[in-house]
């Protein structure tokens, strides 16, 4: 299994409401595990896990 954070720039209005559509969400192979806000120049940060090098870039 591969595991990386993923950085993400979103509209300040939408944050929130990304942070929930996001989590949990399936993308082929890959999930996105936990979404969290931040601050400075990314707005979000994804955790999410693939089983290989090559899914995580799908």
């Amino acid at each position: 299994m591969i595991y990386a954070y993923i950085l993400i720039e979103a509209e300040p209005t939408r944050v929130q409401e990304l942070v929930e559509e996001l989590a949990g969400m399936q993308l082929d192979a890959s999930v996105i595990k936990s979404v969290h806000a931040t601050t400075g120049r990314f707005d979000l940060i994804a955790y999410v896990e693939a089983p290989t090098i090559q899914d995580l870039g799908n």
